[in-house]
């Protein structure tokens, strides 16, 4: 009897022991993900070709320096570098480049590197070599930075905890795809919305986001902030300024605010959404967005959530986006025949070159160069109308196929696109998702263009219709971008539970 006792005794108290362990580790133990970031910055000059005109205007004006800035993250056998850059580094030649250098020097696979941009218009050409190619003097300058960024990030891996925050920033922003009458769509730019409801604004996504790294001593380590909008402020095409914009502005602000620890920006589904002033605009008042948003920024750090758990985990996922076939072969003939005629008229200076296949323009722009844009569609309509008369149309398989980055960091999730997605898709998968913080980005590891969501995909405006500014690529059909929710939201509700 008494050994019988004094058995179930010990092994009530080993039971209990168990049951402590969680709490006993969580009380001393350094919290399992362990975080570095850097920022560099790069120095253009004027003269540089453009990056981001569509035209070989050069920079006529430098304001500022432009920042990239590295996140470092590792937990186990988990780990990821997530680089963020006023420069497209999303674009797949630049793209492959950065990743390839990053993964080299951290022992990484390129997998293992994530490449994202704020998708700034202001920026000069960024040219890293490769391809027959040579690096230009502001490439160089990057690739040095990069390199020095990259080699002291091991060094500062550090314990750090999750926190994250919300604000709402509804002052610089709003949706830029209206309806005519007759149920057409169009690009709502700024002489456009002037005519609009002073209050107009439309469905955006007015979060304005922080997730706060914090050390052990609970010292911040380093910040991502997230908000949604074109940084189109200062964006003249045919007068190009070198500058960061309102993500740069207002990512310093807040890092002046933190003592600063350095910022990375993630830019969400905006594309369909502008930030105000496109063409019109000034860099003062991009600075002063930038200021509006930073203030958010900071205000998202007055109120703070602790994340339950601090543990890293990610992976890649597969995603086929829905398309459509090719347009009857008497329609692309007559849209061919109205594109020549817009291109002709506004080569002549024809101010009333204001629409054509679907697409508006502005008369901030001139009849040149609104004929430029429209003569880039021109050859996907011969494309098409070629594959129409040879009856090869109905062979082209449909379903874009890409890959998509869904990791969770603490309490806090991450959805990485390679598009520039409509609001819409990043607000689906926010809502639908099992997490209470999800951060959705577009213009990652990839630049498929403009990819609408559901309620879009019969448009013909430059966003929805941008499948024509690529080569042999069909038209968008069903849930369109949405696909990503799809897939994105089932993966984040596993890495919820």
């Amino acid at each position: 009897m008494n050994s019988t006792l004094h058995f179930r005794r010990a092994l009530g108290a080993f039971v209990l022991l168990i049951s402590m362990l969680p709490a006993l580790a969580g009380s001393g133990a350094p919290p399992p993900l362990r975080a570095a970031l850097a920022t560099f910055v790069v120095h253009p000059t004027v003269g540089m070709p453009s990056g981001a005109s569509r035209t070989a205007e050069q920079i006529h004006e430098v304001v500022g320096d432009l920042k990239t800035t590295l996140v470092l993250l590792e937990d186990g056998d988990s780990r990821l570098c997530l680089v963020t850059s006023s420069f497209g580094i999303n674009e797949p030649k630049l793209n492959t480049i950065i990743r390839a250098l990053v993964a080299q020097q951290l022992g990484f696979t390129p997998a293992e590197v994530v490449a994202a941009t704020s998708h700034n218009h202001t920026v000069p050409l960024l040219e890293l070599g490769g391809g027959g190619v040579e690096a230009n003097a502001l490439g160089r300058e990057f690739l040095t930075g990069l390199s020095e960024a990259v080699a002291g990030l091991q060094a500062r891996l550090a314990p750090v905890t999750v926190e994250w925050g919300v604000a709402r920033e509804e002052r610089i922003t709003y949706n830029r795809r209206g309806r005519r009458a007759d149920g057409r769509s169009y690009f709502i730019r700024e002489e456009d919305r002037q005519l609009l409801d002073p209050g107009y604004v439309g469905t955006i996504d007015p979060d304005a986001t922080v997730v706060l790294l914090r050390g052990t001593g609970g010292q911040p380590v380093g910040a991502m902030a997230f908000y949604t909008g074109h940084p189109v402020t200062g964006y003249n095409p045919e007068r190009m300024a070198a500058h960061g914009q309102w993500p740069q502005v207002a990512c310093e602000k807040l890092s002046a605010h933190l003592d600063g620890i350095p910022v990375a920006f993630i830019q969400g589904c905006c594309g369909d959404i502008n930030s105000k002033y496109m063409l019109t605009g000034t860099i003062q008042q991009a600075i002063e967005a930038g200021q509006l948003l930073g203030d958010s920024f900071i205000a998202a750090t007055k109120n703070l959530h602790p994340s339950k758990r601090t543990d890293f985990t990610w992976q890649r996922a597969k995603v086929t986006v829905p398309q459509a076939p090719l347009p009857p072969l008497a329609d692309l003939q007559r849209d061919l025949a109205s594109i020549d005629d817009f291109i002709r008229r506004g080569r002549q200076g024809d101010e009333n070159t204001l629409e054509c296949v679907g697409m508006n323009f502005p008369r901030a722009l001139t009849p040149n160069y609104r004929a430029q844009l429209v003569s880039m569609v021109r050859p996907w309509y011969v494309w098409a109308e070629d594959q129409r008369r040879s009856g090869l149309a109905d062979q082209l398989k449909p379903g874009l196929p890409l890959e998509i980055v869904v990791a969770r960091i603490g309490d806090v999730g991450y959805v990485g696109m390679p598009f520039e997605a409509f609001v819409k898709i990043g607000l689906r998968i926010k809502r639908e998702a099992a997490l209470p913080c999800v951060l959705t980005g577009g213009y990652t590891d990839g630049s498929y263009g403009y990819i609408p969501d559901a309620s879009a995909t019969a448009d013909r405006e430059y966003m929805g219709g941008f499948f024509r500014y690529l080569p042999e690529r069909l038209p968008y059909t069903g849930v369109g971008g949405e696909a990503v929710a799809e897939v994105a939201v089932p993966i984040l509700a596993d890495f919820a539970k």
